[in-house]
Order: structure tokens, then sequence, then C-alpha cells
């Protein structure tokens, strides 16, 4: 039976229209909300900073900033536990445009004469040669939530009992989910954490407090042959407090001229800066149901991650590519599969996964997801990290909650030998996803950057963390080994070892020095000395 069974060509058109409408209604209406909610304030030396009245004071004093200067502050005073490179700031204050180095200078310089710092002085912005830029001065907080504020959407509930409606009902949450991630003065838990099995027999305070968030978004669809119906909450987890409710209904035929007008009241009314986010049609993303429905069907199945799944969600992406060939995502992670299936001693066409990686960036230039599993794919195969880390730091622009998108770029990152901001990319990862079924894959990557780092301790932490979730993941098994070695446990390194060479047999030291992507001397030095000493061929 196909997804098509309870939807014709006019329904798949209402359903762009639908979607499309939402997403746009949510993410400026909930945006909106959480900002007024959150009433921000950062105090430093003599200064108030607010955040959500958008206004600094110094000794009372306004002080008149730019819009793009207040924005800079307040990313630098909100990540001012680390530095933040040049990179980071075109993708998260540029929004990824092409901005020169002098342009950046001009408005760091602005925002240090707002709080009254000087390029000499540097008390309050510093600026770390060849690193970036960071927060220095001494910060207070005022305000009900302490740092970024969070939220995480959860499954939508179903009116119906129907196997095909829950595919709809959960690929609506998702999309929301990743909508809402485009919004750059909050989180978004990943979806994957979200839908948890862990989280389905849990209060709203017990599910808010696994997940670190401040708001809840549910919603209940109700699917009838005349229409589609969402009944949406933003819940405050604390008292279960609804913050806003509303209702969205689709007829089978017709557009949304309601919904449309609210959007663009609301739009018209809030941050400047929302107002560059622009959805794409549902239609262009998906192309129709039958396609939409298998990308479902195989996130759910590769959540086991094990070669008879990872196999069956490629047979799943195949099957949505033939619905709609021009699949972006689709393609990016079937190409990005293929990425795992290598180090298993698995077969793979580089070619074709070439051709689906460059296809996946190309059609997904506005797709998060495209645009991060693409990416990662098209350097993986072509051996050229660099490349790919700009697919991913514009993925990044266009959502910076996607917890994916920060693990893709800190592996590629680790190969490129920056194994400090991998390390920060995989720590952003797994915050923003604290119960994922892939978290164990930002685990590994941060244990290699740790190792590479010469903090063999840490690295160890988190390949065993990694390894008690995945022990069939190999790539695991490797840093681990290597770490134990370094620190002096032979026997523990040894053991690890030879899982290793049970789970891929025939592997070498020089195979893998020949297959890795790893393109730091010193890096590659400390991995392989430590494989030998674990006694790896």
């Amino acid at each position: 039976m196909q997804f098509q069974c309870h939807f014709g060509d006019v329904a798949e058109e209402m359903l762009g229209d639908f979607l499309r409408k939402f997403f746009r209604f949510m993410v400026l209406f909930i945006s909106t909300i959480v900002n007024l909610q959150l009433g921000m304030k950062y105090l430093f030396n003599n200064h108030v900073l607010d955040v959500g009245a958008r206004n600094l004071l110094s000794a009372g004093r306004p002080i008149h900033v730019e819009p793009q200067v207040f924005d800079l502050i307040v990313y630098l005073i909100e990540n001012r536990a680390r530095v933040v490179d040049r990179d980071e700031l075109i993708a998260r204050i540029w929004k990824g445009r092409t901005v020169s180095d002098a342009t950046i200078a001009s408005r760091i310089n602005a925002a240090r004469q707002a709080v009254g710092d000087s390029g000499r002085r540097q008390a309050v912005i510093a600026t770390l040669a060849r690193q970036g830029f960071r927060f220095v001065a001494e910060v207070r907080r005022e305000g009900e939530t302490l740092g970024r504020p969070a939220v995480a959407v959860l499954p939508f509930a179903l009116a119906s009992d129907t196997d095909l409606d829950a595919h709809l009902a959960k690929g609506l949450a998702d999309q929301l989910a990743s909508t809402l991630g485009q919004a750059s003065w909050f989180d978004v838990r990943d979806t994957s954490a979200s839908f948890a099995p862990m989280l389905q027999d849990l209060g709203p305070a017990e599910i808010a407090d696994r997940l670190d968030v401040g708001y809840l978004v549910s919603a209940t669809l109700h699917v009838s042959p005349e229409q589609l119906k969402l009944d949406v909450r933003l819940v405050d987890p604390n008292d279960g407090r609804r913050v806003w409710s509303g209702s969205l209904a689709a007829p089978r035929s017709g557009l949304f001229a309601l919904q449309d007008d609210l959007g663009s009241r609301i739009l018209g009314e809030i941050e400047p800066r929302l107002r560059k986010i622009e959805l794409q049609r549902s239609e262009d993303r998906h192309g129709n149901l039958s396609a939409f429905h298998h990308f479902l069907r195989a996130n759910d199945i590769l959540r086991a991650m094990d070669l008879a799944a990872m196999r069956a969600a490629c047979v799943e992406l195949d099957k949505a590519v033939s619905a709609f060939p021009r699949y972006a995502a689709a393609h990016g992670m079937r190409a990005w599969i293929a990425t795992l299936l290598l180090p298993q001693g698995q077969r793979v066409d580089i070619r074709a996964e070439l051709e689906r990686s460059r296809i996946a960036v190309t059609e997904g230039a506005f797709d998060c997801d495209a645009l991060a599993m693409g990416g990662y794919a098209l350097a993986f195969f072509d051996r050229h990290p660099a490349c790919g880390i700009d697919y991913l730091r514009r993925a990044l622009a266009i959502n910076p909650s996607s917890a994916r998108a920060h693990d893709h770029l800190g592996w590629l990152l680790l190969y490129a030998g920056q194994a400090g901001e991998a390390w920060q990319r995989f720590d952003r990862a797994l915050s923003l996803c604290p119960i994922d079924d892939f978290g164990f894959r930002s685990l590994t990557g941060r244990a290699f950057a740790s190792l590479y780092q010469r903090d063999f301790k840490n690295a160890a932490v988190d390949a065993y963390r990694a390894h008690a979730v995945a022990p069939s993941y190999s790539v695991c098994h490797r840093v681990l080994a290597a770490s134990l070695a370094h620190l002096g446990r032979g026997d523990d390194a040894r053991r690890i070892a030879r899982e290793l060479s049970t789970l891929n047999p025939g592997l070498t030291v020089a195979r893998y020095a020949r297959e890795t992507r790893f393109e730091g001397v010193s890096d590659r030095e400390i991995l392989f000395s430590g494989l030998k000493l674990a006694g790896l061929k």
C-alpha cells in the first residue's frame, strides 16, 4: 500500500501549501513568543545589554548601536565561553554572505566602542591572533532563563490511528523543528532526541529536564477526507502552562489566505533578522508524498545503525529518488550512508556516491540536511575537506540548531587537521541533542579531537561511552585502542584492538593509513603509533 492512499494529486498540492504556511507561521509566532518570554539582560562593567528590548545602556544612558553591531555583541556575549572565529561570524551575523576582513574589523571596532573598549585595551572583546574573537569581560545575567533558551518539538499526536498518518505527523514535527532552528537566538533540540522512546511515558517537566529545554511544542493532527487540521501548543513545562495555542486547518482544495495574511502581519512586526527567513515550498524539497514517505522510513530504519539497517535504509532512499529524482536530502542521505559502509569493509561505488553528493548540494542549496549530508559525503569521497567545510558552514547558516550539521562539520575539520574547532563542533552537537541515536558518532569524533590534542584521558572516556552505545561501530574501536595505548593501559588497548580485528578482518595499520581521511601529519602519527602499541599489525 502506498502513502498516497489517503491523498490524491490535489491533496499533494494542498499539503505543500499547508506545510509552507504552517512552518512560516510557527517559526515567526513561536520565535516571537519565546523571545518576549525571555527578557534576558546581560550586565558587564557598567553596561546593561537587554536582548529582548534590543538596547544597550552605559551607566543608565542609552548607547546607539547599529542593528548588525548589536547582533555581533549579543552573539559574542552568548558564546563567551569560547573563541568565535571569522567563519562562524560570517555564518551567523552575515548569514553566509561574502564579506571582507575590513568589514568584519569595522563591526568589531564599532562593538568595542559601544561597550567602552578599544583595539589596544581589549578588556571586553579580545582578539586572539589567527583564532578569532572572545568576550572576556565578567558577565552577570538577569532573567529567568540561563544561557541560550531551547525548544523541543515533541511527536505530534494523532486523532486517527493509522501508520500512514503517523508518518505524516512525524514528518510535520520533524520539518517544524528544522524550520524553528533557523531562528538565531534560541536552540532547537534535534527531533531524534524528542522522539526517543525513553521519553514516551514522561511528563512535560521530566521531558524538559532530560532534554534541557525551556519550552515544548506539541500538536495534534486531525486527518479527514475533507481537511487536515493541526491543534498546536507552546508549553512552559515547569507549570504546564500554555504560553500559546492555536489551530491551523487546510481544506482539500483552495489556498490558505487567512494563514497567509496572519503570517504576513506577524512577519512585519518582529525582528528584522527573521524577515530574511524564507522557506522553500514542501514540494520543492520532497517532491510528493510517496517520496516523503520513503525518506521518513529510511530515517526510522537507520536508527539501528547496523549493516542491515543501512542497507534497508538505502532501499527506501532509492524508492524516494525514484519517485522524485531531484530529492536532494534523499541523495545526500544515500551518499552519507555510503561513507558509513566503507569503514565497515563494504564495497562502495565512489563515482556513484560523488554524483549523489553533487546532486544533493546542487538541488538542496537552501536545505540544511541536503547540504550537511551531501557536503560531508562529497568531501569524504573526493578527499577534499575544504570543499565540504564550505557546504557545512552554509548548512549551519541556514539552521544553526542542526546537531547533524555540527557533527558532519566536526568530522571534516578533523580530516583537515583542525582538532580544536572540531572538538567544539562535536560538543555543540551533543548539547543540541543530548539523547540521540546517532550521538555515538559525535562522541567518537570528540574522542579523536581529544586524542589529537594529547588529551588521552578524555579521549578514552568519550570513546568508551560511544563503544557502550554502539559496540559494532569499528571507527570507535580505533580511537579507543589508540587512546588506551597512549595512557599505558596495554591490556585494555590490546583487547579493543582484537575486537576491531574481529569487526573488520584484514584491517592493518598500513591499510588504515591508506584509507583514512585524516590529513594532519601529527594527528596520523599519534593515531597510528597508538594502534601499533595496541597490537594492530
